[in-house]
């Protein structure tokens, strides 16, 4: 019989972390899972750690391949998956006793889609200013909408949180190589579709912060390489070839998404600005307008990506922005 869940895992010289990491999968209170380990070529003992682990414990497969990286070995462990629902878990990562448990009943409620949770970064001392931030932001997503209209800002999914209904991976693609972030990627592909969407409001996995890290150490995880998927994502999900769109927002976050987006022949039409000295410019032939002369027209027709830092700037253009009858994740989009 198949498991109600399975989980994903790929391992690369996870040696030091991988049994904690399948200690908190034996430890749920969900018992009816599988946990698919595909080890990534390892050049220390993570193989024989899991065999070790899986001596008596049927629920754990391990695949061994050659040195392939993540995408492949994830894209590995989630075809010889068989439960209608797929969770991520990193094999440096922790799960709460309840996290299969608390993520499968609202994946049971909603009729499947995405379920995810709140994480925690552990151990603190590692936890930057930045990281923190990226964990608060994460934590005010609290349900389908506010983390769908929010893709664009941030990565929507801390991935080690995601879980999916099997056919919706297998609708959407899994993961790709495209020289950016695999899981942004994903999670932009899985945001813009049709299936529900849910949040867990607790923190169900422990997220561990490591210097060596691939999100610190490859070149795919750069914030260049971060605006390239998004840039990639928007051009391919909302501003679809000659829709009319406008640019609100041209600090160094702004520009440089403009910059990507030409790249795939997506021009705004204006690049909208409340700063007296640049109204009336032009930027590379785009006309900067004055965003408030326009908010006051009530133009429904050009969509519009907001590019702007912080959560009071947010907060004030989306109250300047509600009179027009725009809605957020339709109408607009912000973007960092």
């Amino acid at each position: 019989m198949s498991p109600r869940v399975s989980v994903i895992m790929a391992a690369r010289n996870a040696a030091d972390t991988i049994a904690a990491s399948l200690r908190s999968l034996q430890r749920q209170t969900l018992q009816d899972w599988e946990c698919i380990v595909v080890d990534d070529g390892s050049e220390d003992d993570t193989a024989a750690r899991v065999e070790a682990m899986i001596h008596g414990e049927e629920r754990v497969r391990l695949l061994s391949i050659p040195p392939s990286g993540v995408v492949e070995a994830r894209n590995r462990a989630a075809a010889a998956a068989r439960g209608p629902a797929i969770a991520v878990l990193d094999a440096d990562d922790v799960a709460h006793r309840q996290r299969l448990a608390l993520q499968w009943q609202q994946f049971e409620a909603q009729g499947g889609g995405v379920v995810t949770s709140f994480a925690r970064y552990f151990r603190r001392e590692a936890v930057g200013p930045g990281l923190d931030r990226y964990q608060q932001w994460l934590r005010r997503q609290r349900d389908g909408v506010a983390l769908r209209r929010a893709r664009y800002i941030e990565m929507p999914y801390a991935h080690s949180t995601l879980m999916l209904e099997r056919a919706l991976g297998d609708q959407v693609g899994w993961y790709e190589d495209h020289g950016w972030p695999e899981d942004f990627d994903l999670s932009l592909r899985l945001a813009a579709s049709t299936a529900p969407h849910g949040v867990v409001t607790r923190a169900l996995v422990g997220w561990r912060v490591r210097a060596q890290s691939a999100s610190r150490t490859d070149a795919r995880y750069t914030l260049q390489a971060f605006m390239r998927c998004r840039a990639a994502a928007l051009a391919r999900d909302y501003l679809t070839a000659g829709s009319a769109w406008m640019l609100w927002g041209h600090g160094d976050t702004g520009k440089a998404l403009r910059l990507e987006l030409a790249q795939l022949g997506r021009v705004p039409s204006a690049i909208l600005d409340v700063d007296p000295r640049k109204i009336g410019q032009r930027i590379e032939g785009v006309p900067v307008i004055d965003a408030l002369a326009w908010l006051a027209q009530h133009d429904p027709e050009p969509r519009l990506i907001i590019s702007v830092a912080g959560q009071a700037a947010r907060a004030k253009i989306r109250a300047a922005l509600a009179p027009t009858g725009r809605v957020e994740g339709e109408g607009y989009f912000f973007a960092a």
